[in-house]
């Protein structure tokens, strides 16, 4: 017995001895001597896993670390390892588990560094940043001169939104690493949250000097940039990170939102587009396409573009809303009901669904549709002027000039700071006959906007109505400047 135990004790210090030096052949050769005397020892079958380990064999680890529990269920270290290797297999919530409980064990491994670094990563796995914060403030707590924990902790607070204490911990990162990459961008990151533009430029530019083939580092200095109003130098930032990336949509996206800004609108649809074409589930790109094509007045090929927003969200009504105005732009009204139609089946309270089917009814001129559709609208919504405006519209269509009257004026009431509502008014005594009536209101529309064509034409014909040349002249002259068409179309109409 007394031999055996001393070939044990040999064959032990010459384990640890050839591992020291890195044999970890020779190691194992050892171990498994010791084992042929002394099979049932945890320790001795935890330093074969940690050999394993070490010679890139997880499945020999295992097994090792699992017969170690087997001896032994409470054996603190075979359990924080077997949890490393969990984690790292991408077992993570398992991997969590036993490092948690190798800590309860032994609560000493809570200060091993490597152990809070694979529990961090593998909380981030399953999105479990409230974890991860505490493992990142664990390593703080390890060793407070190292920036990594810092680091870490100051991206898991960004992540949870809690700003200030992830500045601090950043700028530690930063003080302690100066050239910390990672900190500066995420401290950059943090200060345009904090709405601190200027120093975040200051930040991503750093982060872009310390790793220049890094498009993440490259996008965000473009974001920065673009806070800044400095669009020109953001779509720069976002052409190199799509250099060092081209299949990024979000550059491309954000590179079309600075076009858009410098009014390079045809480099934006093409910037759009390629968004588009490499994040197919991404309603965004088509969301800000489609508008802008409305905008340049081009409905047909926003048509698709909505279609394709429609089958990626089928239940957001605006979408379906915006594919029934580009039908209806494109002279394809009746479409454009079925659109909204179809929106109000998953929406039955949207006002807007029930005005915009009014409109598209009143450009049929079916007025009595149109009339059902806007009442629908102002039971949801009493003081919608716009859908009053089509109700009288329809109301005028139908030759019912009191309701007609009574639409307008009210939406007038409700809408008194509008031109609109004292033009539509006023277009209305015009179109009755109410001349004076018409000029009084025309002119109230003007004063709250003086630059507006069809005010203009209409209260130049009610003083020509009422034989005053010279006033309905004085219109002509103004609108000349404003639509030399309909200047003309005037002065025909009073024989000028």
């Amino acid at each position: 017995m007394l031999i055996n135990r001393l070939k044990a004790k040999w064959w032990s210090w010459l384990a640890r001895k050839k591992a020291r030096e890195g044999d970890y052949i020779s190691t194992l050769d050892y171990c498994q001597r010791f084992l042929s005397l002394y099979p049932q020892s945890p320790s001795t079958h935890s330093y074969i896993g940690y050999c394993h380990l070490k010679l890139g064999r997880h499945q020999e680890a295992v097994e090792a670390f699992e017969r170690a529990l087997q001896i032994k269920p409470d054996h603190a270290y075979a359990r924080a390892e077997l949890g490393c290797i969990f984690a790292t297999d991408g077992k993570y919530q398992q991997g969590i588990e036993e490092l948690n409980r190798a800590f309860r064990i032994q609560p000493k491994l809570r200060d091993t560094w490597n152990y809070h670094v694979v529990l961090a990563d593998a909380a981030i796995k399953i999105g479990r940043i409230d974890q991860a914060l505490d493992a990142y403030k664990q390593l703080v707590r390890i060793n407070p001169k190292a920036a990594d924990g810092h680091y870490g902790a100051g991206w898991a607070l960004f992540s949870l939104e809690n700003l200030q204490e992830a500045e601090q911990h950043l700028r530690v990162a930063m003080k302690l690493d100066p050239n910390h990459a990672d900190a500066h961008d995420h401290l950059g990151r943090v200060l345009l949250a904090l709405g601190k533009t200027k120093e975040a430029v200051e930040q991503h530019e750093r982060s872009v000097a310390l790793k220049p083939d890094d498009p993440v580092a490259r996008y965000c200095l473009g974001v920065s940039y673009g806070e800044e109003k400095r669009f020109g130098e953001a779509a720069v930032a976002y052409i190199e990170a799509i250099k060092l990336r081209p299949d990024y949509p979000s550059a491309y996206y954000n590179l079309a939102l600075s076009y858009e800004e410098l009014q390079r609108d045809e480099d934006a649809i093409s910037a759009y587009r390629q968004a588009i074409r490499l994040d197919r589930h991404s309603p965004r790109p088509l969301i800000n396409l489609g508008v802008l094509l409305a905008r340049l007045g081009r409905h047909e090929e926003s048509i698709p573009i909505w279609t394709r927003a429609v089958e990626l969200s089928p239940n957001d009504i605006k979408f379906r809303m915006s594919l029934a105005w580009a039908l209806a732009e494109t002279g394809r009204p009746r479409e454009a009901i079925h659109a909204c139609q179809d929106a109000l089946n998953s929406m039955p309270d949207c006002a807007g669904g029930h005005y915009n089917i009014g409109i598209y009814h009143l450009r049929l001129q079916e007025y009595q549709q149109a009339i059902e559709a806007e009442e629908k609208a102002l039971v949801l919504e009493p003081e919608n002027y716009e859908a009053l405006w089509v109700l009288g519209q329809a109301f005028a269509g139908q030759r019912d000039n009191e309701r007609a009257h009574q639409a307008f004026e009210r939406a007038a009431n409700i809408s008194p700071e509008l031109p609109g509502s004292w033009h539509n008014l006023g277009h209305f005594y015009l179109e009755t006959g109410r001349y004076d009536d018409a000029v009084r209101h025309l002119e109230k529309a003007l004063q709250l906007r003086h630059d507006l064509p069809d005010a203009l034409y209409s209260l130049g014909l009610a003083y020509a109505k009422l034989g005053n040349t010279a006033a309905a002249l004085a219109q002509c002259e103004t609108l000349s400047v404003l639509d030399s068409d309909k200047a003309r179309e005037l002065r025909d109409e009073i024989g000028a």
